[in-house]
């Protein structure tokens, strides 16, 4: 699937940082993209436990952020990623993202932004967030099961 994960599951860090946080669970994959989707940096994988989230940073040698509180509604709750359900890769999703994200955004001129692999809402996603050169985020989400287009929107960072 992501072969930093592989490496992040196999590292001694983690598996001490594991058998301390038993009750843990894998929420997200993050990395920065540049205009033309390609990762401007290594894979941040988190881990969920206790209403806080521990980051692991999969460079040459595994890096380990504080533990953080998680940013949620008060109803929401932090959902497990599964990765046995995910069926489109990484690569996978950057071609869809190329050939759907023109039909939705014709005007967007594409600066830097982030992509996480995410279950939000009992579904799994590649989420895309780029911001445009007019000052907009621009989100299109993408089904990491089925590799359709879910959703879209535009976030203007200029209030009007």
């Amino acid at each position: 699937m992501i072969p930093e994960y592989e490496k992040l599951i196999s590292d001694s860090l983690f598996k001490t940082w594991q058998e301390q946080h038993q009750e843990a669970f894998l929420t997200h994959f993050f990395c920065q993209i540049d205009s033309d989707l390609n990762k401007k940096s290594a894979w941040e994988i988190g881990y969920y436990d206790h209403d806080k989230i521990t980051v692991f940073v999969v460079n040459e040698k595994i890096e380990i952020k504080p533990e953080d509180d998680v940013f949620k509604k008060p109803n929401e709750s932090v959902e497990k990623l599964d990765l046995d359900l995910v069926k489109i890769s990484f690569e996978e999703a950057v071609k869809v993202f190329k050939e759907e994200f023109p039909k939705v955004f014709p005007e967007a001129n594409l600066g830097d932004g982030f992509l996480i692999l995410q279950k939000y809402q009992h579904q799994l996603f590649w989420n895309f967030t780029l911001i445009d050169k007019r000052l907009k985020f621009l989100n299109l989400k993408i089904s990491a099961e089925t590799g359709k287009v879910n959703s879209h929107q535009v976030v203007d960072l200029v209030a009007k």
